[in-house]
């Protein structure tokens, strides 16, 4: 257990099941590249981070807020902002109730934004559920949610349910038209009308895969947000 510290620097976590709850973790000044806040790290499992705030710089870059290179990892009711790349950044686990918002732009990051990132498949038996956060960037051109292809894996068992998304550039970049995803739920989410031109709240959602679903998204005004395969 990790509790109630106030920290500049960040956590790698070696070990199972470690809770990290009620902490503030903020990016050392005027360093150059800080690369994690919180890493689980390989071989390890059962991470949970909650009621906690991990924040960049303008001034330093604060790559990933939350990075987990293991196993399953659990995210609640954390205020993350300030990173350059990925909010939280896992292909498997349960990120709720998490405010996740307003990153910097810094010209080392190539522009790879994203709230909160899936690359490839989740292990075997584990699912990743993000639920009932507010995922927030109007000002560049990156995502709420990417998922990706990586290292020979698909995107698949991601539940996306009850999020409020405003972004400006899309809110879920959803995989690839012709990947093969499978399992992709999203359902029940709200989007803002904030893009900029040419992007709306999905792009490469792939129809016809395996157990996807596209199902009660609307706008922040009520209005049905169906598909747009584009």
């Amino acid at each position: 257990m990790i509790e109630n510290i106030d920290l500049v620097g960040d956590i790698r976590v070696e070990a199972d099941n470690v809770v990290i709850r009620n902490v503030r973790i903020s990016a050392p000044q005027s360093s150059d590249i800080d690369q994690w806040g919180i890493l689980q790290w390989v071989g390890y499992t059962g991470l949970t981070v909650e009621d906690s705030e991990i924040g960049g710089r303008s001034d330093t870059e604060l790559r990933q807020a939350v990075m987990n290179d293991g196993g399953m990892v659990t995210v609640l009711r954390c205020n993350i902002h300030g990173m350059s790349k990925k909010g939280v950044y896992t292909s498997q686990g349960d990120i709720e109730d998490n405010y996740i918002h307003d990153p910097y732009w810094f010209v080392a990051a190539d522009g790879e934004i994203d709230m909160i990132r899936v690359d490839g498949s989740p292990d075997p038996g584990t699912s990743l559920l993000v639920k009932h956060n507010a995922l927030i960037d109007t000002t560049t051109t990156n995502s709420a949610l990417s998922l990706f292809e990586a290292d020979g894996g698909t995107p698949s068992r991601v539940t996306v349910e009850d999020n409020y998304m405003a972004t400006a550039g899309w809110a879920i970049y959803a995989g690839g038209q012709t990947a093969a995803t499978s399992e992709i739920v999203v359902k029940d989410n709200v989007f803002a009308t904030k893009f900029k031109d040419g992007y709306s709240y999905v792009t490469e959602w792939n129809p016809n895969g395996p157990g996807n679903v596209w199902s009660g998204n609307k706008w922040a005004d009520g209005k049905a947000a169906p598909v747009l395969l584009s």
